[in-house]
């Protein structure tokens, strides 16, 4: 499918390769071709089946203060948009993700009003992406003191 991300357009489709995906194991079929990169194409008939859609999997987020209050649904890839029930003024989203370098490049621009909950290997990569800039900041890397610093 044609896809626009970060004011580019793009061809996200699944594909049987998946050498040189660094993608979590469930994506890792999943390919983000930029179009304006893509010099030559041609179509070539093979024997399978045709996939309908690219692999997903749900990730659940937190949005606070002001992001709680502005968020609107995403499409079809919010499978839930609801207030919190066990945290007051917390926003809660439930999003199908076909790439954590896309969601993870969201959630860094929303800074602080935005928590990847869960799965644990989305919320590890998210880790992975803020300790190189932890470093370069000068931030202790360990996990209380980052939390303190950032309240």
């Amino acid at each position: 499918e044609f896809a626009t991300h970060e004011d580019r357009q793009y061809l996200d489709c699944w594909c049987k390769e998946t050498t040189g995906n660094q993608d979590l194991s469930e994506l890792q079929h999943n390919w983000c071709l930029r179009l304006d990169r893509i010099t030559d194409a041609a179509v070539s008939p093979i024997a399978g089946q045709w996939r309908s859609r690219l692999a997903f999997i749900p990730v659940e987020l937190h949005l606070l203060r002001g992001l709680a209050f502005a968020y609107q649904t995403k499409g079809a890839i919010d499978e839930v948009n609801e207030w919190s029930a066990a945290l007051p003024q917390v926003r809660r989203v439930v999003r199908r993700v076909s790439s954590t370098f896309w969601l993870i490049r969201e959630v860094l621009r929303y800074g602080r009003d935005c928590e990847i909950v869960a799965p644990d290997l989305v919320r590890d990569r998210l880790k992975q992406e803020l300790e190189p800039l932890c470093q370069m900041y000068g931030l202790s890397l360990e996990e209380e003191s980052v939390t303190r610093s950032l309240e």
